[in-house]
């Protein structure tokens, strides 16, 4: 009898504890932007016969649900915690480095993606006629090595880039393994180069592209509240920001920006940014299609960059070598990049992405 008491007790307590959520769920406030994970929640779905019946309803309930759970960033960073303290070295593919630093995973790739970019890189400069100039960034995961923790695994960053120096060998592949060969090069809290990461590349464009004496640079702190897609993906909400900085060059060099739907900044900086949980979108204002960039730079130079988010770290220091610059991210651009490479027949052709990008993205077959 004391036990069927105790079960019916158990039994009323779970079931009081699942409806209390729920009602809670279904009436709490709710928001459509989650600042931590840096990402749009789901919203309700929609109350519509073919999406009842057509059993898409269900899925898109227990979505939103998810994303809507009443107090969710605490749960999250609670089950980071707990996977922390029972020795976990990662969570959702971010290892735990040494000194706070949250470091991007590299554990798979496309073998036939990444030879076919190879080749679609290889094809495209040649039949325009282009030496193309390819910048492969080491991911954090190579640079920060030493901040891994022990029993850490990645794919080896340096076979991959062996592979596309011998077989883009026509081409002026930037070698940048050396260079980026400490934790100081990287955010500790997002996956991107820093600005000191970024100085390195202009240095060896300066001395493999351009031939020619590197400016000198200064970088001053403009936001110390850095929170990046690292820090939004594992969960340690309890990792402290880092400070993000506006570069500036010895010789100032003044700077237009227009997009692809018409709008301009006359700044490489949109101060906008520093307001939001992306504040990486502070350089050039994030990710577009298409960017064209005018300069006061004291050359003639043009180029044309197709990119990932990788570059717009680097294109305070690259303004101050070239008078004109388009970039172009695949991903969004619906034109030919060989278009753009006869309006501007003496451009310098780029090719800038984090080899963790080169080696999964798709898009590099649309170069045409």
């Amino acid at each position: 009898m004391k036990k069927k008491r105790i079960e019916t007790i158990t039994i009323g307590i779970f079931l009081v504890f699942v409806f209390v959520f729920t009602a809670v769920n279904l009436f709490a406030e709710k928001k459509e932007f989650s600042e931590n994970e840096n990402r749009t929640l789901a919203p309700f779905p929609a109350l519509t016969v073919s999406n009842i019946f057509g059993g898409d309803f269900d899925t898109q309930f227990e979505t939103w649900f998810s994303d809507h759970f009443v107090a969710r960033d605490t749960w999250i960073e609670t089950k980071a915690v707990s996977r922390r303290m029972m020795g976990a070295i990662e969570n959702n593919n971010v290892f735990y480095g040494k000194g706070r630093r949250l470091i991007q995973q590299f554990s798979t790739y496309n073998p036939t993606l990444f030879e076919n970019n190879i080749a679609y890189i290889d094809e495209f400069c040649k039949e325009n006629g282009r030496r193309g100039n390819i910048l492969l960034i080491p991911d954090a995961c190579y640079g920060a090595e030493s901040a891994l923790p022990f029993g850490a695994w990645n794919i080896d960053e340096s076979r991959l880039l062996d592979t596309v120096c011998e077989e883009l060998s026509d081409q002026t592949v930037i070698d940048l393994r050396n260079a980026l060969n400490d934790p100081h090069y990287y955010f500790r809290t997002d996956h991107h180069w820093n600005a000191a990461g970024a100085y390195e590349g202009y240095k060896a464009i300066c001395r493999e592209v351009l031939q020619i004496e590197p400016y000198k640079f200064t970088q001053t702190p403009v936001s110390d509240d850095f929170r990046g897609t690292m820090f939004s993906r594992s969960g340690a909400f309890w990792t402290r920001p880092e400070t993000l900085e506006r570069i500036d060059c010895e010789r100032p060099v003044r700077a237009t920006i227009l997009f692809e739907d018409g709008s301009r900044m006359d700044s490489l900086y949109n101060d906008a940014r520093l307001e939001t949980k992306d504040k990486y979108t502070y350089y050039i204002d994030g990710n577009h299609a298409y960017t064209e960039i005018h300069t006061d730079a004291d050359s003639e130079r043009t180029a044309v960059i197709v990119k990932d988010s990788y570059a717009h770290i680097l294109m305070p220091y690259l303004v101050s070598e070239y008078r004109t610059i388009k970039l172009v991210d695949l991903r969004y651009y619906q034109g030919a990049v060989s278009a753009l490479l006869q309006e501007m027949p003496q451009a310098d052709l780029y090719f800038i992405y984090s080899l963790n990008t080169f080696v999964t993205d798709s898009s590099l077959g649309m170069l045409w």
